[in-house]
């Protein structure tokens, strides 16, 4: 019998990753389009929004990857070769998208895009493991409670 247990939270992985793909899949007049009107109602300038897109989306894939590895190994996360299978994965995402915008009329890949996707997907795997060894592990080891409830 196969237990589901933690293996429910590959879900958000997979549901970030598609979320990339489809704006890779956006041809160029679209994206361009979509990131304009965001730039413009955000105030910035539209490259820079473009690249926080990245940052962004990186940042939860590789949060939602270290959150997937705390459920596979809840006794011993972080585990050293599960965050740098999870950095493999980051890395080659990232060049796939980056290959998958080639192939769409009016985008194009690049490197710089590669090495940004990487870093914002390890920042986003560091700070998952900041927040759970920092906060979330003092939080359960807390005792439930410190007064016993008497049944009368």
């Amino acid at each position: 019998m196969v237990r589901l247990k933690h293996y429910w939270r590959i879900v958000f992985p997979i549901a970030i990753a598609l979320i990339i793909w489809f704006f890779s899949a956006a041809s160029g007049d679209a994206s361009n389009s979509q990131s304009m009107s965001v730039a413009s109602w955000l105030g910035w300038p539209h490259d820079i929004t473009r690249k926080i897109a990245h940052v962004v989306l990186y940042l939860a894939f590789g949060a939602s990857l270290a959150f997937y590895s705390k459920g596979r190994y809840p006794k011993t996360f972080p585990r050293y070769e599960a965050l740098i299978f999870n950095m493999i994965i980051i890395v080659v995402w990232g060049a796939i998208d980056e290959i998958h915008q080639l192939l769409v009329a009016g985008r194009n890949g690049a490197f710089s895009d590669v090495v940004l996707d990487t870093v914002a997907g390890l920042c986003g795997l560091l700070l998952y493991i900041a927040f759970y060894c920092l906060i979330w592990q003092k939080i359960e080891e807390r005792p439930k409670s410190r007064h016993k409830i008497k049944n009368y």
